[in-house]
This record gives C-alpha cells, structure tokens and sequence, in this order.
C-alpha cells in the first residue's frame, strides 16, 4: 500500500481526502452505514494496492478503483430525505435515468468492469503465452463477475446484521448482477481489442525489419553498378 501512495501521490492524496470526508460526514449525520462502507472501500483499496505491486495493474485502473471507492461510499451515505414510506434515503436510490438505470446500477457496471479489467491483467501476467482470442478475456470476464457475486453474498450478509442497509431485495439483487454482466462484458471486450493490439506490434515491427534486411543487397547492387559506370572497380 505504501508503495502505491508513494509512487501516486495525487491518487493517494484524493483517496484519503473523500474516506475522511465522506466519514466525516457520516458521523455527523448519524448514518449507521458510514463505518461500514469506510471499512469495506478501505479493505478493497488495500487489497488493489496489493495486485498492482504484485501484477501492475497500471494508473487507469488505479484511477478507476478509486473513483469507485469514492461512489461506493457516497452512495450509501449522502442522504436524499424521505421516502414515501418514511424511510430515509440515500444516493444509491436515485434514478440516473428515470425507470431505466439507478445510480447503484450505474456504480456496478462501473465498478465490476473494471474488476473484470483487472483480472484480465492478472491472468495476462499468469498466463503470458496465452493467445490474444476471446477465450481469456472471456474468463475474465467470468472472474469479474466473481467478484460481483461475492458482493452480493457481503450485501446479503449485512441484511442479517444490520437493521437498515438500502441493499434491497431480490429484483435488486438482480438487476445489480444484470449491470455486473453489462461491465464485465464491455471490459472484456476492450480487452480483446487491447490484446490485439499489443499482439500485433511485434509482428509489424518484425515485417518492418525484415524488408529493410531484403532491400539493403538491392541497394549495394545498386551502388557497384554505379561505381563500375564510373570507371571504378567492383569488388568481388
């Protein structure tokens, strides 16, 4: 972890500022949940700062956990008011997109696309021989979509602890694993596409320097010929 704060100091520094903050906050309000998310998003920092001093999982995807981390803990935290019930409400109830995408849907394609992006390199690193085809990006895919469940199974665990999580029931639940399918499938994806990329780059280079090779006697030819025309010798 210390390692990450030290070679990104503006990621570090933004991090901290929004857990203290949105703590802060949380405390001041009262919410129960404020402990709850400042742990949960802590213990997932550490566990990304871990994987990228082991496999590099590279600035955008640092940059991109900590955006999450940052929704993450607002969500559950920044109150809206009252329901019609009575209820209190937080941002993870609002609707981005009026009966069509809630915020908390919009935070879990986000947030498990990029999970299934970071798996992608950890597999890529495992696995550096492996063909750039579907077929691993599609386990990455499935990985994220792992880790996706696994939060399901922790919101599920919190309903029995907690008298009030805004985790909400089995539709929820759903839709939250249809918008993981959502992200993971787009990083999958863009991971086919970048490992493409990154397969074809030896190749041209390759090409390249081979038809520099083949041109080089062309081009001695070329130049004794001309040597011969003015009266030089040729060397044989």
């Amino acid at each position: 972890m210390s390692a990450v704060a030290e070679s990104r100091p503006a990621l570090a520094g933004f991090t901290l500022t929004y857990l203290v903050g949105l703590a802060s906050v949380g405390v001041a309000i009262h919410s129960d949940l404020a402990v709850r998310y400042l742990v949960v998003v802590s213990v997932l920092l550490v566990v990304i700062a871990r994987l990228e001093d082991r496999f590099g999982l590279g600035a955008g995807v640092l940059w991109a956990f900590s955006v999450w981390g940052l929704a993450h803990m607002a969500g559950g935290i920044v109150p809206l008011g009252q329901d019609p019930s009575g209820g209190g409400r937080v941002l993870y109830n609002a609707s981005l997109v009026p009966h069509l995408v809630r915020y908390d849907q919009a935070v879990h394609a986000f947030g498990f696309g990029y999970s299934a992006l970071a798996c992608g390199r950890v597999l890529r690193s495992w696995l550096p021989g492996a063909p750039a085809t579907r077929g691993p990006a599609v386990l990455a895919a499935l990985a994220g979509l792992g880790v996706g469940a696994v939060n399901e199974v922790v919101e599920f665990l919190s309903t029995l602890v907690l008298a009030e999580t805004h985790v909400g029931g089995f539709e929820n639940t759903g839709w939250d694993l249809v918008f993981n399918l959502l992200g993971a499938t787009v990083a999958a994806a863009w991971l086919v596409r970048s490992w493409s990329r990154q397969a074809a780059g030896p190749l041209q280079s390759t090409a390249r320097q081979s038809t520099a090779r083949a041109g080089r006697p062309r081009l001695a030819g070329a130049a004794q010929g001309t040597r011969c025309e003015t009266g030089a010798v040729p060397q044989l």
